[in-house]
């Protein structure tokens, strides 16, 4: 299984699935509740590595993840398109589409054991536009 990550507004990102490693879907309702709330978070954390290019052969899209983290909330390109797509088999088998997302929380982890970094990062869909929010699956071949 890979993933593929497009993040669309501000400076364009792409990641395939030699970065991207993990993928997770997250609805979010309130715990204190008796009955179905209307307050509802849609949630995507995407985890991945950092592969540094030490000659800049290969330009490294989590720079512009983690500037897009600290860009404040009255900049117009805080809230981005992005849209995930989980493979098998060569197959997408399922997508997100988030169109108006924003960073709740970035995280890089680098150690110098590895050699290599890894990112954590927690989308969240604006909260008047979650209809918007699309998930796909069973594609046709």
């Amino acid at each position: 299984m890979g993933f593929r990550c497009k993040i669309t507004g501000g400076k364009d990102v792409e990641f395939d699935e030699g970065i991207i490693t993990g993928v997770e879907f997250i609805s979010d309702t309130p715990d204190a509740t008796n009955a179905r709330s209307s307050d509802l978070g849609v949630i995507l954390k995407i985890t991945g590595r950092i592969n540094f290019s030490l000659g800049a052969e290969i330009e490294d899209g989590t720079v512009e993840l983690a500037n897009w983290s600290l860009m404040p909330s009255d900049k117009s390109d805080c809230y981005r398109d992005v849209q995930v797509q989980i493979i098998n088999g060569g197959q997408i088998v399922r997508q997100y589409k988030y169109p108006n997302a924003f960073v709740m929380d970035y995280t890089e982890d680098l150690n110098d054991e590895e050699g290599v970094g890894t990112f954590t990062m927690l989308l969240k869909q604006k909260k008047d536009l979650t209809a918007k929010v699309e998930l796909k699956g069973n594609f046709e071949e």
